[in-house]
């Protein structure tokens, strides 16, 4: 007899089913069980419904404050810092006392910034209050006439659309040119280019020699500043304005100075030396004040971040009850199906298979409890949105997080009744009449 015939047949060994179907099979007993009691997995999954819905709905509006932050912030200059005339005083005995210690904000402080270490431009504007505009604009309330120098545009965040800048001749002869602001063009001269056209401010006749833009419009605030829309600006030589305007003797010289540095941690020192220096200059009179966008950036941050951590622990509350819920159902199951459950063991069953098909049932209410609740959120963030005013924004990494909860929900909660589950002896389970 051959060695072939000589050894019997031999049995193939069992073959292993693939992950891919054996998750697929739990996921359809997990769906089949909670579909037997509908009612009480939708009960259930309200929790991480609300809790999520919630979760999403605090990130869209904290990510909408920020990007509204970071766009006010740009639009000042992170790398800038402001010093600002301050109205003078009403009482005429205390507006006599500080002009006798200082003539208010004026050139002087410009060229004395002008020596801090790392500026880049120091640049001087100076506000005309003026409602005489010919052509007259639909709503003269929003123009606002402004003398600027070049180094006052080149720190601000004003990009040209048409034409040329303001330069340095144009300040040398007192030129009576103009920039014009989108929004300033569209009120005086509708539906044209705007350069070359003639514009009358009080008794100044200018030409229009460019047109500039910013993102955004709207004086909008940020941590009480109030910050002014550019966009219908009429920008003058900043000698233009001082030389041939008839401007009021008891203002200062100056509205407002800006100085740029070269990088962000040159701010806290420079803004430091700035308050120094203008404290000098002015022998202590408070005419003027220094607004750093970058810690009004700070400082509207760190509250932002005490709101979504208020409002987090609020929404975690309401994910911890859902939690609970989900637990207490999945304990109220195990005990129902304690039967099932020492069957399935005496055929064969691991525990392992009885607690991961526990954990696929807890985590199918939290992830149902979650796809609603990310519906929900979104709703939410969108009526917040229009009935508040505030801007939202849902991104991905809000959905990702939130599905991330949903699972971990699932998982944490359902972890005790799988484990108790698994833990069933099968001959006591299969005795169970219930």
């Amino acid at each position: 007899m051959s060695a072939v015939n000589s050894v019997g047949p031999t049995r193939a060994p069992p073959r292993r089913r693939r992950f891919g179907t054996e998750l697929r099979d739990l996921v359809a007993e997990g769906w089949g069980g909670l579909s037997a009691h509908r009612l009480r997995s939708l009960l259930s999954a309200t929790g991480i419904l609300f809790g999520v819905a919630a979760v999403v709905g605090i990130l869209a509006i904290g990510e909408g404050a920020r990007a509204e932050q970071d766009r006010l912030i740009d639009q000042l200059g992170i790398l800038n810092f402001f010093v600002k005339a301050r109205e003078t005083p009403t009482d005429p005995a205390v507006a006599a006392e500080q002009a006798r210690l200082s003539p208010g904000l004026s050139r002087r402080d410009q060229a004395a910034l002008g020596m801090l270490p790392g500026a880049r431009h120091v640049g001087a504007m100076r506000l005309i209050e003026t409602r005489d505009l010919v052509p007259r604009p639909e709503d003269p309330e929003k123009i606002r006439v402004v003398g600027a120098d070049p180094a006052y545009l080149a720190a601000s965040r004003l990009v040209r659309v048409a034409g040329r800048p303001l330069d340095a001749e144009d300040e040398r002869r007192s030129a009576a040119v103009c920039l014009l602001g989108r929004g300033a063009l569209a009120q005086l001269f509708p539906g044209k280019p705007g350069l070359g056209e003639k514009l009358r401010v009080g008794p100044v006749w200018l030409t229009v020699v460019g047109v500039v833009g910013e993102p955004g419009g709207g004086q909008r605030e940020i941590e009480g500043v109030d910050l002014e829309d550019r966009s219908h600006d009429v920008i003058v030589p900043l000698s233009t304005a001082l030389r041939r305007f008839s401007l009021p003797l008891s203002d200062a010289e100056l509205s407002e100075l800006v100085v740029s540095v070269a990088a962000v941690e040159e701010v806290p020192g420079a803004t430091r030396v700035a308050m120094s220096a203008m404290s000098r200059l002015h022998r202590g009179a408070e005419d003027w004040e220094l607004v750093v966008p970058l810690r009004l950036l700070e400082q509207s941050r760190a509250q932002q971040r005490i709101f979504n951590l208020v409002m987090g622990l609020i929404a975690g509350i309401s994910l911890l009850v859902g939690g609970i819920g989900i637990m207490n159902i999945m304990l109220a199951t195990v005990t129902e199906r304690t039967r099932e459950i020492g069957i399935r063991l005496a055929v064969g069953a691991s525990p392992r298979d009885i607690q991961v098909l526990f954990l696929v049932e807890s985590s199918m209410i939290s992830l149902s409890g979650g796809f609603l609740g990310i519906l929900a959120g979104l709703l939410l963030s969108r009526g917040i949105a229009a009935f508040t005013g505030w801007e939202t924004v849902v991104g991905a990494g809000t959905l990702a997080f939130a599905a991330l909860i949903s699972m971990v929900e699932g998982v944490l909660f359902g972890f005790l009744p799988a484990r108790r589950a698994s833990a069933l002896l099968p001959a006591e389970a299969v005795r169970q009449t219930g």
